[in-house]
């Protein structure tokens, strides 16, 4: 029952998280696909416990302590915590000016 209720929330919000476009993976010198997996675990490790911030709720430079905070929650290893912190550093500078 709990597992369907973890589907059911993360299917609701997963489409309010943006997907990356080329224009992002080009601005983070990356790939859409290395991107999308950022927002996978995003959506899918820390969508397992609270509500998701949309990437543009806070500062690029704010989301490293954010996401480190709850690595242990979270149960993150460096390369997860890495590629959710790419993701969300890249979709957050969409709205940071230059």
């Amino acid at each position: 029952m709990r597992r369907a209720l973890v589907i059911a929330v993360l299917a609701a919000c997963g489409p309010s998280i943006p997907r990356p476009t080329l224009v992002d993976a080009q601005r983070a010198g990356t790939t859409v696909e290395i991107l999308d997996a950022g927002r996978a675990l995003y959506v899918s490790r820390c969508g397992k416990c609270h509500s998701l911030y949309a990437p543009s709720e806070y500062a690029p430079a704010t989301w490293p302590d954010k996401v480190a905070a709850m690595r242990d929650k979270a149960k993150l290893v460096p390369e997860d915590e890495a590629q959710i912190v790419r993701y969300l550093q890249t979709l957050a500078s969409r709205s940071t000016p230059p």
